[in-house]
C-alpha cells in the first residue's frame, strides 16, 4: 500500500486574528504566571506542548504532557483566560494522541472529550475556538462507534463556523480542507478540499507575530495537499507542492515521509 494511503488513515493524529478580535476572546496577558517559574507555560505554549508529547512519546510515560496541565491549571485558577482554556484544549488534544499512540484507547476518547468540553465553554468563541474544535472533533470520531455521523456533523459545523467568522484564517481554511477530504465521494467529499488548502497554504501562519496564540495549520495544510494530489493521481501538482513545503518546513517528517512517493533516489 502506497505510503500516501496509510497517510489517509493518520491525517486526524499527525500533528488571523484583527486587533478586534485580541481584544476580546484572546487578549494578550501581560504577565500570566503562576509563578516566575512557569512563565514558559503560556509563552511559546503550542512549542513547548508539542515538545512535551514527542518527550513523552520517546520516555513512554505522560510526565512531561502533565506537567504542562497541571501548570496551566494553576495559571487558569489565578488569571482566567479564554486563551488558557484553549490551549488547555489544545495540550488535552496531544494528550489524547499519546495515549492513542501507548494503547489506551479508550482513555484517550476520554482525554479528547475533555478537551472539547473546555474549549466549548469559552464565551464568544471566535474563528481559532471554532477551528480548534473541529481539529479535536476530527481526531474524537474514532473513537465514537454508532455515534461517529454525529460527530462528523458536528465536526462540519465547526469548520464552516470558523470560516464564517474569519475566512482568511489560516486554521479555518485547514479543518475545513479536512473535513471535505475524508468525506466520502458518494457523500459530496474531496470537491472542496483543493480550494481551501490552496487558500490555507497562501495565508500567514499568525496575522499579529505573537507567542501567546496559536500557529499551527500551515505545514499540515501542505501535507494535506500533497497527499490530495497523490490520490488524484496528480504527481506533477504533488511534486510542486511538496518542493515548495520542504523549503518552508525543511525538518519536518512527515513531509520527508511523503518523499518516498517521488523516487528522489531513482
Amino acid at each position: 500500500m502506497k505510503t500516501y494511503k496509510t497517510k489517509i488513515a493518520l491525517l486526524t493524529i499527525a500533528f488571523c486574528f484583527s486587533f478586534k478580535t485580541m481584544a476580546t476572546s484572546y487578549k494578550i496577558p501581560n504577565v500570566v504566571v503562576a509563578n516566575p517559574d512557569s512563565v514558559w507555560v503560556i509563552e511559546n505554549i503550542q512549542e513547548g506542548i508539542y515538545n512535551a508529547y514527542i518527550q513523552s512519546i520517546i520516555s513512554k510515560t505522560s510526565i512531561a504532557l502533565d506537567s504542562i496541565d497541571t501548570q496551566l491549571e494553576e495559571v487558569q485558577s489565578k488569571k482566567n483566560q479564554d486563551i488558557i482554556t484553549y490551549w488547555q484544549g489544545y495540550l488535552q488534544y496531544y494528550t489524547s494522541i499519546y495515549y492513542l499512540k501507548s494503547g489506551d484507547k479508550k482513555y484517550a476518547g476520554k482525554v479528547i472529550e475533555k478537551g472539547i468540553s473546555a474549549v466549548k465553554e469559552i464565551k464568544g468563541k471566535d474563528s481559532e475556538d471554532y477551528a480548534l474544535l473541529s481539529l479535536m472533533r476530527s481526531f474524537s470520531i474514532q473513537f465514537k462507534g454508532d455515534d461517529a455521523p454525529v460527530a462528523a456533523k458536528e465536526m462540519k459545523q465547526y469548520a464552516e463556523k470558523a470560516i464564517t467568522l474569519d475566512s482568511t484564517n489560516l486554521r479555518a481554511q485547514y479543518v475545513f480542507a479536512s473535513y471535505d477530504f475524508n468525506t466520502p465521494k458518494k457523500y459530496d467529499g474531496k470537491q472542496k478540499t483543493e480550494k481551501h488548502l490552496l487558500k490555507a497554504i497562501s495565508l500567514p501562519i499568525q496575522k499579529i507575530n505573537s507567542i501567546y496564540l496559536p500557529s499551527w495549520g500551515k505545514e499540515e495544510a501542505y501535507e494535506l495537499l500533497i497527499i490530495y494530489y497523490l490520490d488524484q493521481d496528480d504527481k506533477t501538482n504533488a511534486l510542486k507542492y511538496y518542493v515548495e513545503a520542504i523549503k518552508v518546513f525543511p525538518q519536518s517528517f512527515a513531509l520527508k515521509q511523503l518523499s518516498k512517493e517521488f523516487n528522489f533516489d531513482e
